[in-house]
């Protein structure tokens, strides 16, 4: 089960590692139920009642830092109800804080360490008074002692394991996961599939660290086999292929295996995958190969601009590493996925100044979704990164905290940098999404028919508008830079104190685009240059008022280090 943590900033999809471990499960003659409530905005207690969640001999919880206090929720509340039931915690978190848990939680009978589906089999297999000495499993004991048994063997065989076909409880299912193919102009049916599993490469911020370095692979033919079960299982023709490895590149002549027996199985199915700069960089000479396959991106784990930020994120390139893989990719006409890591603790403005200026550098001024902007490290339990900040602060965080990025700011500039991209974030950032989203539907529809629409100068104005509204979040952050170098540097306010408020913050808005209308004019106008080129087609759109909607509501919130007053 995924606990309830009352929101999503991602997209919904199903959780692979859970569906993995109730796939194992089925295997091997156990029945087993899946519920994903992630973004479920209900409470816990309500969510287990209402599914009964007590009636299960034994319920399993995938855990993160922030879904940590929901899942002790759902335990307490089934304990109450069913005391014999066997309540098992796992996954990066859990693995991270084993001992911890089972000292102070004492509503949690087991955590499942590392990988989990040998363990959550033998769980399963054992009776009440056999299963304390499950390797790969830290239990209590009836004396109270907390015992941690050996670790399990990591399951070297990933072929060997069941596809990841098993169903989830979801109050909110999930979206049809889909790939725009820019070079055929076609929207494609996509499938996420896991080819391996974990890295070898030590990021000090990544949790994959909690689960172990040791890299394993699967075969082209299992890959194949995959697609061509969720084909059949689904009834979808899927033709594009999202790897959700860690990282996928680790052994390019492996990954040019996988790909080239998905081509020979159907030539029309294209593909994506995420890697490391220096891998990308260093076997290049795969990249024509790879793209005659049908690679179409990569998602790049870039993260900073900064020598200083990459050295303490342990990732091992410089900045020119960066901006390299990028125009390599550039030059093999392949896009690129942005991973980023705007701001960490000790960032300075000149950081920020250096990520601008690779953003800029790199094409990333036209880059959407502008999420990379708003990024921040966090500090996953089990990771380098945090234990260098409790060490640097002086204090441990606690054992389900993620400390909030505004209370870790050591520079004021940052802090007020960081504030007003907050601000910008609530007050503008979906206003500018709903319009960059309606005007490429719209402007792709009218590309595909043009004996029926022909290009116009309202056409031509609304691609100039979305050119102005693409680059208005990045102008604004280049204000903001501009206005807090005036304003200089030294240490943070504390929580008594404000680095900005929104009427400082609007001041720096930008006025992009034709006529200089501002930026509340520029979205307004590019929304009733959508409706009225709309109404010319299909019928209206009204994004007028729902531009003007989100634009009205936007919270003009008081900041305090750039946490909102409301805690949101």
């Amino acid at each position: 089960m995924n606990p309830s943590v009352g929101y999503s900033d991602r997209r919904k999809s199903k959780p692979i590692g859970l569906a993995y471990i109730g796939a194992y499960l089925r295997h091997n003659g156990f029945e087993a139920s899946g519920f994903d409530f992630g973004d479920s905005p209900e409470a816990p207690v309500d969510l287990s009642a209402r599914h009964g969640l007590d009636r299960f001999a034994m319920v399993g919880f995938s855990v993160y830092n922030e879904s940590l206090d929901a899942t002790l929720e759902h335990a307490a509340w089934i304990k109450r109800r069913n005391p014999a039931a066997r309540i098992v915690l796992g996954g990066p978190h859990a693995t991270a804080v084993h001992s911890e848990i089972m000292r102070d939680c004492p509503d949690v009978d087991v955590v499942v360490r590392r990988e989990g589906e040998k363990p959550m089999l033998d769980l399963a297999r054992r009776g009440e008074d056999s299963w304390l000495d499950i390797p790969g499993t830290t239990v209590r004991l009836p004396s109270g002692e907390i015992r941690v048994n050996i670790d399990s063997p990591f399951l070297d065989d990933l072929d060997a394991l069941p596809f990841p076909d098993f169903p989830f409880v979801s109050d909110s299912g999930y979206p049809p996961l889909t790939y725009f193919d820019s070079a055929r102009g076609t929207l494609l049916p996509a499938l996420a599939v896991n080819s391996s599993r974990s890295c070898p490469y030590n990021c000090s911020f990544c949790g994959v660290l909690t689960i172990g370095r040791k890299y394993r692979m699967r075969s082209g033919e299992s890959v194949v086999a995959e697609m061509a079960h969720f084909r059949a299982a689904d009834g979808l023709d899927y033709k594009h292929v999202y790897f959700s490895d860690a990282n996928f590149y680790v052994y390019p002549k492996r990954a040019l295996l996988i790909v080239q027996a998905l081509h020979a199985y159907d030539p029309e199915i294209t593909f994506s995958f995420g890697t490391r700069v220096n891998q990308l960089i260093k076997h290049q000479s795969f990249i024509p190969d790879l793209k005659e396959c049908g690679l179409r991106f990569v998602e790049l784990g870039i993260e900073s601009a900064s020598p200083q930020v990459l050295k303490r994120l342990a990732k091992g390139v410089e900045p020119a590493d960066n901006l390299g893989a990028v125009r390599l990719l550039e030059r093999h006409g392949l896009g690129v996925s942005l991973d980023f890591i705007m701001i960490d603790p000790e960032t300075t403005i000149e950081d920020l100044r250096a990520n601008q200026a690779f953003l800029r550098a790199g094409g990333f001024y036209d880059y959407v979704p502008h999420e990379h902007l708003y990024t921040h490290l966090v500090l996953y339990a089990g990771t380098p990164i945090r234990g260098y900040y409790e060490e640097r602060r002086g204090t441990a965080f606690g054992m389900s905290e993620l400390p909030p990025i505004e209370t870790l700011i050591e520079d004021a500039a940052t802090a007020r940098a960081h504030a007003a991209l907050v601000w910008f974030r609530a007050a503008y950032q979906p206003a500018v999404d709903l319009v960059l989203a309606e005007a490429e539907a719209l402007l792709q529809s009218r590309a595909r028919h043009r004996e029926r629409h022909p290009v116009t100068p309202d056409e031509l104005a609304l691609q100039l508008d979305v050119v102005a509204a693409r680059h208005a979040p990045n102008l604004f952050f280049d204000n903001v830079l501009d206005d807090c170098e005036r304003r200089g540097g030294g240490r943070a306010p504390d929580a008594s104190g404000t680095p900005g408020t929104p009427e400082e913050f609007a001041a720096l808005l930008p006025r992009p685009g034709t006529g200089s209308p501002g930026l509340d004019g520029l979205l307004l106008r590019a929304a009733a240059r959508i409706d009225a080129l709309a109404s010319r087609g299909t019928g209206g759109a009204d994004v007028t008022s729902r531009t003007r909607a989100l634009l009205r509501t936007a919270p003009p919130v008081a900041t305090v280090n750039g946490v909102a007053a409301d805690g949101s």
